[in-house]
């Protein structure tokens, strides 16, 4: 076996070879060794003449999280090469908490330099118990290290450091703007006051820090001595303000008693939300559920494009409670906006459709992207506008056919009986999604001769009209569709029957159940089980000694479906039909019977039901637990 040390002192020499690939292994086997040596290995490799070969060093050695490397690479902090220091600085901080007492313990290293980048990779690192040896350097000689000792202390959140920083304040002039800065990073309240007296500073980027500051705090009386700054003539100045305050009123989850000039702000405001600030966003929204005129109006609308989703649907939601006085600004810029924004307007127009609008979007029936003439179609047909259905007829001719199917659901709710053979011939549409449009505008409509045509259509040519109309017919529900259904009941075609017998199920007043019983009998089982369901639904669970023939259908399901019915009939008379099918060869029926027993509270088939314990199935074992456990309880 190899030892280590000298495995270790070979892998050493390997970094010096001139193959990078050797170099590269070396520096994978080093990776699996925790000796000192090893680490300080992968340290010099930090120094190749090969990215690669620096960067694999690198990651390795964050890997280690290892204190014997950060000693190491504090050593780096001081190298006359920057690109050197600027890795080593980079794995310090990667490596995190490990590297803390490291650095602590050379934070007052001779050089000011290396001691200014200790603070900043501590502050990076943001571990508490480094605050002290952090806020010992606000008073070191160097005023470089001084700021960064600030902005560590804020990166870090220091409320233990309040007061150090304070003091330093009136003591490192060049440092005050870092200083303030920190204090409204680390947001502690006890600062308040101290922030408070800034704001009478005569350095404007002091000034600008208070306010900024004050507004991380979001202490509510603080909005007070902000508001006398939104008129300062610094832009800057009264834009910050702005901006803490609305950072304060959502600290304060929107509750703040100041009228504030937002229409002066509007631009700034409003350039926020474009850029997807969450805090502009979510302000300007709140605002405008309390109180709006046709400027912010005006804004809202033309940011409507630069918004996240959730945004977005409140935006609209918001115009859509305003009404007509959001929408002449709409329609005044539907007609330069993208297909994108236009479908946006189009979601908010919607929501109070009226003439006006109407008449406006006829003109835009052509337009040339398809999702914008689809939308059109449905808030034409939403208006309950007949004026539209010109258009609407029009657009049924539309190449495109989702096109076609919005423009015909539409007319659904604008035609009379007298105009809807307008309606049939799209029964004919190549796309189905257009027949079913079709289809369901003539189930609005629904009217005798509606009811006529899809009669005729059971016994159509095209199989798909013959779907079509008795999915209609059942649609349509009234008792004038009950005799059509019935004759489909023989229709040649299994999923028409089962279709019909559906159907009737749903009406439920059916007179005559002759044509219902005789489909028990239907050579398909899924007609067969339809039949079953239409009977239960129309007489009720009386009828069950009727059915009961079907307990020795040759298709199990069928059997299956009938036991659940029974089970679910309340009537514990009929529990004799259920019994005998605890000894049934099939699974799936012995587990039916086993709930439908349970439902029906025959606690005196508990030991009958405990024989199928134990069995291999376990749902019918899951079964008979959860039965047991309920007759038991009742």
């Amino acid at each position: 076996m190899i030892d280590t040390n000298e495995r270790v002192s070979s892998l050493l020499s390997l970094l010096q070879a001139d193959d990078v690939l050797k170099r590269e292994e070396a520096i994978k086997e080093l990776a699996q060794y925790e000796t000192d040596e090893a680490i300080a290995g992968l340290v010099i490799a930090l120094e190749d003449a090969d990215l690669g070969i620096r960067e694999l060093a690198a990651d390795t050695l964050v890997g280690k999280k290892s204190e014997v490397a950060s000693c190491l690479l504090i050593k780096f902090l001081a190298s006359e090469d920057i690109n050197t220091r600027n890795l080593a600085s980079e794995i310090l901080m990667r490596i995190g908490t490990p590297a803390v007492n490291p650095l602590i313990n050379e934070i007052d290293d001779d050089d000011h330099d290396v001691r200014k980048f200790i603070v900043d990779i501590l502050g990076l690192i943001k571990d508490p118990k480094s605050v002290t040896a952090v806020a010992s350097k606000l008073d070191d000689s160097n005023i470089n290290v001084v700021c960064s000792a600030a902005e560590a202390l804020g990166e870090i959140g220091a409320p233990q450091a309040i007061n150090a920083l304070i003091d330093s304040y009136h003591l490192k002039e060049d440092a005050r703007l870092q200083i303030v800065e920190a204090l409204g990073k680390i947001g502690d309240v006890s600062a308040i006051s101290f922030l408070s007296d800034c704001l009478s500073s005569d350095d404007p980027m002091i000034l600008y820090a208070a306010i900024e500051a004050l507004g991380n705090l979001g202490q509510e009386n603080s909005v007070k001595q902000l508001i006398p700054f939104l008129d300062s003539e610094d832009t800057s100045i009264a834009e910050s303000a702005m901006y803490s305050i609305v950072n304060i009123t959502e600290c304060n989850k929107g509750k703040i008693d100041y009228d504030l000039p937002l229409d002066r702000f509007s631009g700034f405001l409003f350039e926020g939300v474009k850029n997807r600030d969450k805090k502009l966003t979510n302000f300007i929204l709140s605002r405008l559920k309390h109180g709006y005129d046709n400027d912010l109006l005006r804004s809202l609308v033309e940011i409507l494009h630069y918004v996240g989703e959730d945004e977005l649907q409140e935006i609209v939601q918001i115009l859509g409670g305003i009404g007509p006085t959001a929408s002449d600004i709409i329609l005044e810029q539907f007609d330069s906006a993208s297909s994108e924004l236009k479908i946006i307007y189009l979601n908010i127009l919607k929501q109070y459709v009226n003439a006006e609008i109407v008449n406006y979007l006829i003109k835009y029936k052509n337009d040339s992207d398809p999702d914008v003439r689809r939308m059109i179609a449905q808030i034409l047909g939403i208006s309950g506008n007949t004026e539209a259905v010109a258009t609407l007829l029009s657009m049924t001719q539309d190449k495109v056919g989702h096109v076609r199917s919005a423009a015909y659901g539409a007319l659904g709710w604008l035609l009379s009986e007298s105009e809807i053979d307008s309606l049939f011939k799209g029964l004919d549409d190549k796309y189905p999604d257009v027949r079913e449009a079709v289809m369901g505008a003539l189930v609005l409509v629904g009217s005798e001769k509606v009811v006529k045509k899809f009669t005729d259509d059971l016994y159509h040519q095209d199989l798909e009209r013959q779907r079509l109309a008795v999915t209609a017919l059942g649609l349509i529900g009234d008792n004038v569709v009950v005799d059509p259904l019935l004759q489909a009941i023989n229709h040649p075609d299994s999923t028409i029957r089962k279709s019909a017998l559906d159907s009737l199920a749903k009406i439920k007043d059916v007179q005559n159940i002759s044509p219902l019983m005789l489909a028990l009998d239907d050579e398909n089982n899924s007609v067969r089980k339809s039949a079953i369901s239409a009977l239960v639904a129309i007489k009720g669970y009386e009828v069950i000694p009727q059915l009961t023939y079907l307990l020795e259908d040759s298709d199990i399901w069928v059997v299956y479906h009938l036991l659940t019915i029974i089970g679910n009939s309340n009537n514990k008379q009929y529990s004799s039909y259920l019994s005998p099918f605890l000894n049934s060869a099939e699974d799936i029926h012995k587990i039916i019977a086993v709930k439908g027993l349970s439902k029906l509270g025959c606690k005196e088939m508990i030991q009958d039901i405990l024989l199928l314990q134990n069995n291999q199935n376990e749902d019918l074992d899951f079964a008979v637990a959860d039965a047991i456990e309920t007759l038991q309880g009742k």
